[in-house]
């Protein structure tokens, strides 16, 4: 069972903290008990049924099988379904979630995802995951905590829980699983807001490399990157070192993400499997899951490329077949075609990091996730870091799932004090004629019911992409509704109760004018993020007329946007003015913005 403890005692409210790493291939689960005057410790789970509790037994395999539509077993229960029952069993599932801009990047031939189960969703799976995660961490931190079972039972409604989630992943992803999380009663719909948190894989290994590995290059002003090899995504962030003592760390840039991890290299293996074997009595489907399966448990794992030649061990020594390469049970692969494999995932890693650890002049790169256990991998990157002048630091318990155990030595430490916005945020909303920037709508212009001149579908941008969080920053944006002095009454009121403002994210390097065109439709590259609404006819009441522009009469209401970003997460709260005191809408979106 693996430990990390804190230098200094904790002194703030009770708490539990659970974080949770649900991979492509495997799944892990860390969490610390958060009690005043205690030295934090964190902690993984470790025993999990249907598996041995030996070497920490910290990761289970992110594989769910169903009977009927109900979850029937999971982990290595489940995994032990893949090979008769594939067709009821959700395995490699995270894959249904990456986006597009990842997919893309699968390699020339593409990528294909196993489907899931007839009639089950990607949220069930991950719903029916995350309680049965939940429900094992529940019995091992009574196992493992004195007086755990009335700890949890007190402190389960504040419970803070954190998700590990891929750089290239959003709002469109972490929508999917704060559902998840809500139907599997993790958190509820009432406290998602305040307890469910987000937080990148790259930023979970940073905090477990730095917990478990002594960096005594690590000064101010060191700039270093972290490049996590997980199953399906290898992420890599470059960080900036602006104390050594107390640690704390800054992004220099945004990350990079690419869909290039380990399972590209099982998949490209079963093909080449099945080509070289058709046709012969090895040729069976069963035959190749098997061999297949021996290579992602021996094979990968310890191919380093010296040799010529690789036995891959996968039945009893009475099998044979000379022309085949086939003695004793072991088949026999030249180099030279798993070279070729793995080559295609190295190049990939390569080339989605090396722009950045250039710009950025990184000193270091330290390697973090299951698949750099391949001593292959590790040496890929490793000749062309070093060409560059660039020294590469492993850490090497594989055992263990460095973003689970980070997340939480990460929720302890807060040592990443700074984040880069991965892109720009901001409303759409009807702005003041500008004839310098607005000239090309010139005809579009309308006299709005203050007086002013006015164009719709503009973009008002609230952060910019590549700006760096200090912290959490907050601030308030005035908005305002008015209308014309003769508009009915109860015209205004049905407007007043569908209040909102759309938010949209750009992924480009400038700050666009538009969100919309003049039909009304999304400009290219506008993102829809969220939506804020409100209910605020009860106003209608206590309207008054005022004095707009050039002295024009209307009626008007003000109301606030307040906007807070902090961490991965921006919260957006439509806010306005009773008699009774300050209001605010009921709906608070969080959204990966770092």
């Amino acid at each position: 069972m693996s430990s990390y403890y804190a230098d200094k005692s904790y002194e703030g409210p009770e708490t539990i903290v659970v974080a949770m790493d649900i991979g492509t291939t495997h799944s892990a689960v860390s969490f610390t008990y958060l009690c005043p005057g205690s030295h934090p410790q964190g902690k993984m789970v470790a025993h999990w049924p249907g598996q041995a509790h030996w070497n920490g037994a910290a990761k289970i395999p992110s594989v769910v099988s169903y009977r009927n539509g109900t979850a029937h077993a999971y982990g290595m229960d489940a995994q032990k379904e893949i090979e008769e029952h594939a067709d009821k069993v959700a395995y490699w599932f995270k894959l249904h979630l990456h986006p597009a801009s990842m997919l893309r990047v699968s390699g020339p031939r593409g990528f294909e995802i196993p489907p899931l189960p007839l009639g089950i969703s990607i949220e069930r799976v991950y719903e029916d995951l995350m309680r049965y995660l939940m429900e094992n961490t529940k019995r091992f931190f009574g196992m493992t905590t004195p007086g755990g079972e009335a700890i949890w039972a007190r402190l389960k409604n504040t419970m803070v829980i954190m998700l590990a989630t891929p750089n290239g992943w959003d709002i469109k992803q972490q929508d999917v699983l704060r559902r998840a999380s809500i139907k599997a009663s993790l958190v509820t719909e009432d406290t998602a807001g305040q307890f469910l948190q987000f937080l990148t894989e790259a930023e979970a290994s940073v905090h477990y490399a730095l917990a478990n590995q002594s960096f005594d290059w690590l000064k101010k002003g060191t700039v270093f990157a972290v490049i996590d090899c997980g199953g399906s995504t290898v992420d890599t962030t470059v960080y900036r070192c602006t104390s050594a003592k107390p640690l704390k760390l800054e992004e220099t840039c945004p990350s990079e993400c690419v869909q290039a991890g380990g399972i590209f290299v099982d998949r490209e293996v079963k093909k080449m499997l099945k080509n070289r074997l058709q046709g012969t009595p090895f040729g069976d489907p069963e035959v190749i899951r098997i061999m297949t399966r021996a290579f992602e448990r021996e094979l990968k794992p310890s191919f380093d490329g010296v040799k010529a030649e690789y036995d891959l061990i996968f039945s009893s020594i009475r099998e044979n077949d000379a022309q085949l390469g086939i003695h004793k049970g072991r088949l026999t692969l030249q180099r030279e075609s798993l070279t070729s494999i793995f080559n295609v995932v190295t190049d990939q890693i390569v080339n989605s990091c090396l722009d950045s650890l250039i710009e950025q002049r990184a000193k270091c790169v330290v390697l973090v996730g299951g698949f750099a256990e391949s001593p292959y991998v590790r040496h890929a990157l490793w000749k062309v870091l070093n060409h560059m002048g660039i020294d590469l630091v492993t850490v090497g318990d594989y055992a263990k799932k460095a973003a689970a155990e980070g997340a939480i030595i990460s929720y302890i430490k807060q040592a990443v004090v700074a984040r880069v916005v991965k892109a720009t945020f901001g409303g759409c909303v009807r702005e003041k004629y500008n004839k310098q920037l607005h000239s090309a709508r010139k005809h579009t212009v309308q006299i709005y019911a203050d007086g002013k001149r006015r164009v719709d579908g503009a973009f008002h941008a609230w952060i910019k992409k590549g700006t760096i969080l200090q912290g959490a920053i907050a601030y308030q944006l005035p908005y305002h509704l008015a209308w014309d002095i003769n508009t009915p009454m109860d015209e205004i009121k049905k407007s007043l109760g569908t209040t909102q403002i759309e938010v949209f994210a750009w992924e480009g390097d400038n700050v666009p004018i538009w969100c919309k065109d003049e039909r009304g439709h999304l400009m290219q590259g506008m993102r829809p993020v969220f939506t804020l609404t409100a209910d605020l006819s009860a106003l209608a009441g206590g309207l008054h007329q005022t004095n707009g522009f050039r002295g024009k009469r209307c009626y008007r209401v003000n109301y606030l946007v307040c906007v807070y970003f902090g961490g991965t997460q921006l919260r957006a709260t439509l806010r306005w003015q009773e008699k009774g005191g300050t209001c605010e809408s009921a709906i608070k979106v969080i959204s990966d913005v770092s």
